[in-house]
This record gives C-alpha cells, sequence and structure tokens, in this order.
C-alpha cells in the first residue's frame, strides 16, 4: 500500500515531462516499473496470441467447436507451446530494453534463467487450458485468458527477483 501512496506521490507532484523521464528509465518507481512491465507482457500476449491465433484457425486448428474437447485441448495444447517461443523472446527483448536492470547474470545465462521462469509460468498457466477445455466444455478462448492471468502473475515476481537486478 506505501508503493502505491509513494506512486501516486510522485505523479501527482510532478510534471509530465519528470513521469516521462521517470517512466522511461529503468530505475523507474516500482510502480511506474509495474505499468512499464504491463505494457511489455501485453506485447508480448498480443504476439503469443497472434501466433496461437493463425496456428488455431489456418494450420493447426483448434478453435472449431465440431472438433470434439479433446482435439481441441491437444491442438489449443501444442499451438500454446509453438507461440511460448516467439513470445518468450518478445517478453525477454521487451523486459532487457525498457524495464530490467541487466548484470545479475552473464547475458546467456539471463535468457536461460529467463527462459526457464516464463517455462514454469507457461507449464502452470498451461495445465488450465486442457483442464477448462476438457473438465469444464471451456470455449478455447477463455481458457487462453485464464492461461495469460496466471502465467502474468508468477512470471512479475520471479522476474523481479530472480533473473534481473531490479
Amino acid at each position: 500500500m506505501e508503493a502505491l501512496k509513494a506512486g501516486w506521490t510522485f505523479v501527482t507532484e510532478n510534471d509530465l515531462r519528470t513521469i516521462l523521464r521517470a517512466f522511461n528509465g529503468k530505475d523507474a518507481h516500482p510502480l511506474l516499473q509495474f505499468v512499464k512491465y504491463g505494457f511489455c507482457g501485453f506485447f508480448a500476449v498480443a504476439v503469443h496470441n497472434v501466433i496461437f491465433g493463425i496456428l488455431s484457425y489456418w494450420i493447426n486448428p483448434a478453435i472449431d467447436d465440431g472438433l470434439g474437447d479433446s482435439v481441441r485441448a491437444i491442438r489449443a495444447t501444442v499451438n500454446n507451446c509453438i507461440a511460448f517461443a516467439f513470445s518468450n523472446f518478445a517478453a525477454y527483448y521487451t523486459n532487457v530494453k525498457w524495464v530490467f536492470v541487466q548484470g545479475r547474470h552473464e547475458p546467456r545465462k539471463e535468457f536461460i534463467i529467463f527462459s526457464v521462469v516464463s517455462g514454469a509460468s507457461f507449464s502452470t498457466g498451461l495445465l488450465i487450458v486442457p483442464f477448462l477445455i476438457k473438465g469444464f466444455g471451456a470455449h478455447t478462448w477463455f481458457a487462453q485468458v485464464s492461461f495469460v492471468v496466471t502465467s502474468a502473475l508468477f512470471n512479475y515476481v520471479s522476474r523481479r527477483y530472480l533473473v534481473f537486478r531490479r
């Protein structure tokens, strides 16, 4: 709660130029850093879901309810795994360039740890997709949104405290 108050105080006591300078700096207040992380996450989710959508509509169909829940669940899982490679790179690149300070680990090790954290988060979220589709007959996109929310929460905490210096 104190972080929110401090963030609000910063925003209300400074002009737009100062706020934007702080927003664009890697030493941004944790509240601003979280907002920046959210933008990067939104971009990575967009990349993931565009790839997922292309695969699921045209290459490895997973959206058509006529396929049956088991087929949709398997194909949605495969499509998510492929999309993960693209979104993980997009997330890493934007986080390094705009949000977090590198240096806790050498770059290759940092990317590996980042990818392991992303993979753990992805795996946790990915379990939800077939569970909701097979278990409850949920629409594929509803299961996909549940996957994204679960992954995003896990990722921020892990990246902030395990991967990057700040």
